[in-house]
């Protein structure tokens, strides 16, 4: 039974830092082409770059996510372009989450991998569920409201760590 879904927001603040960067990707684009043009010789470094650096705003300005809370697992679908992903946790291997991922504190555990979900253009703090996957810890880094939190800790407030900003 599904207990909470939200989707990834926008603000317009980031909109325009979103906007922002695919205009200086274009302004790469027409400089690439234009020493092309003009030299007849074509910088694979710099067409390298640029593609590079689009494909890497689609990455992270393009796609949405939508978080499905239900009573045993934590569900992220991952959707944009055309490409929908799920990524499934089950809660009952969890070890711990918390409001707010302190990188510091993190780099010290043996955590194996993160998994990033989350929109960068998405407003809200990064948050961290760890959890056991086949005897080795790994976390999800995704950027839910202050709502789904509160939803996350009802299910489970003895494994709520507290990092406030």
């Amino acid at each position: 039974m599904e207990l909470y879904r939200e989707e990834s927001a926008v603000s317009s603040e980031r909109k325009i830092y979103m906007y922002g960067a695919l205009a200086l990707i274009g302004v790469s684009f027409l400089y690439e082409g234009h020493n092309t043009y003009i030299l007849g010789k074509p910088n694979l470094l710099g067409w390298g770059y640029s593609i590079l650096f689009l494909i890497m705003w689609f990455w992270r300005c393009c796609f949405r996510y939508t978080y499905i809370l239900t009573e045993n697992e934590f569900v992220i679908v991952s959707h944009g372009l055309g490409i929908k992903r799920t990524y499934v946790v089950n809660l009952n291997n969890t070890e711990s989450f918390t409001n707010n991922y302190v990188r510091s504190f993190f780099k010290k555990t043996k955590i194996g991998h993160y998994i990033h979900r989350y929109s960068s253009m998405d407003p809200n703090p990064q948050r961290l569920l760890v959890f056991r996957e086949k005897k080795h810890l790994a976390a999800v880094i995704f950027k839910g409201s202050d709502r789904f939190m509160r939803e996350l800790r009802k299910l489970m407030p003895e494994k709520f760590l507290n990092f406030s900003e």
